[in-house]
């Protein structure tokens, strides 16, 4: 290849220790049906033999970039700053391409000039390379088009970097790049942040293979720092220019899942999001549904029932004729454990006439659960 002439695709792979499996990685790489391509193997400070397998690499096509350990954002915005193909792919070193995958997803988005960006399907497999199932089996639905509504609820939208390419010039564009902030969601909050700009597309072919492993950063990193970027990521949404832009449906259930999941029993976070103004452009309704859901949250994690009772008041307040925030709340002169009961009561109901109306429902939660996605 002229090194003249920037490539069809630049490959991007952060590595940190990944001695294990990026000799796969790299093999499925050289065995690409389309050739066109360059890797920008970002070294994130590595003490094991990685850079050894990096510098081995004779191929013309390999740039090798060695950096301090910085985490996976800054690695990856390395390889942005490095890249010089029409396309992104981003290929980690636990990760392997079946041979088809840059010239499927590179094809698709020359056919395709109004998408941005574009993910495909591809099947997850353990550590020993046994296949579990397919991307597309936790994903909540196949979307193509302006998707940031969709992107802002459920990061397993997309999924995982290995099944997507983007065009270069929408990134440099619009000066898109990973949060260096973030441990847990750099990945999602990239595609949101692209959304924002363009369209995606989805394939319907298997491009790769993602592998779960007890190394994976999703697994390795505590609880409170997932919590914590958890809140961050989703703060930044709150706070960005285009929120207010959101179908009502999308934003309630944004509020739901920082309130009540990523902010459960964090009452600082809770209180100031209550009270933004973001939160205040919501319908009555949607507020006061909000407000019990909070209520019921701080219930469960303080034994103080009347602070609880604050938020089932207010939402009473915003709208009187809720029978179920009047159950909850008129249950609260009985007792917290009482209130408690009713609750779980209410819940055993609601799940059950879920899994009978919807079979998958149960299932569907727990795929995205266990592979850290929401």
């Amino acid at each position: 290849m002229d090194s003249k002439i920037p490539p069809k695709v630049s490959v991007i792979m952060p590595v940190y220790n990944g001695e294990m499996y990026i000799e796969q990685a790299l093999e499925s790489l050289l065995s690409q049906s389309e050739s066109d391509w360059e890797l920008i193997a970002v070294d994130d400070g590595s003490t094991d033999s990685t850079p050894q397998i990096l510098a081995n690499l004779t191929d013309a096509r390999v740039k090798v970039v060695h950096q301090k350990n910085s985490g996976e954002a800054c690695a990856r915005n390395a390889g942005l700053e490095h890249a010089q193909g029409r396309y992104i792919a981003f290929l980690d070193a636990d990760d392997f391409y079946f041979p088809n995958a840059l010239a499927d997803l590179s094809s698709f988005l020359d056919l395709h000039p109004e998408y941005g960006v574009a993910y495909s399907n591809g099947q997850i497999c353990d550590s020993n390379n046994q296949p579990l199932m397919t991307l597309s089996e936790i994903r909540p639905g196949f979307y193509t088009g302006k998707i940031l509504d969709q992107l802002v609820i459920s990061s397993s939208v997309v999924t995982v970097p290995v099944c997507t390419m983007t065009r270069r010039s929408v990134i440099t564009e619009h000066s898109v790049q990973f949060d260096r902030n973030l441990i847990i969601g750099p990945d999602w909050d990239f595609w949101i942040q692209l959304a924002v700009y363009t369209e995606f597309g989805y394939l319907d072919s298997m491009t790769c293979n993602y592998r779960i492993h007890n190394t994976n950063i999703t697994r390795t990193v505590d609880l409170k720092k997932r919590r914590m970027d958890q809140v961050y990521g989703r703060l930044k949404v709150m706070n960005s220019d285009w929120f207010e832009y959101l179908s009502p449906v999308t934003k309630e259930q944004f509020f739901y899942d920082l309130l009540v999941i990523k902010a459960s029993g964090n009452s600082q976070v809770q209180s100031s999001v209550l009270r933004s103004k973001q939160f205040s452009t919501l319908p009555k309704d949607s507020q006061a549904y909000l407000l019990r859901m909070v209520g019921i949250d701080v219930l469960q994690s303080d034994d103080d029932k009347n602070h609880a009772g604050t938020y089932f008041q207010e939402a009473l307040n915003i709208d009187p004729g809720d029978r179920k925030t009047r159950l909850i709340y008129g249950s609260l002169k009985f007792g917290r454990t009482f209130s408690l009961a009713v609750i779980r009561i209410w819940r055993i109901l609601f799940y059950v006439t879920k899994s009978f109306t919807s079979p998958d429902y149960n299932r569907s939660r727990r795929l995205r659960n266990l592979f850290g996605l929401r």
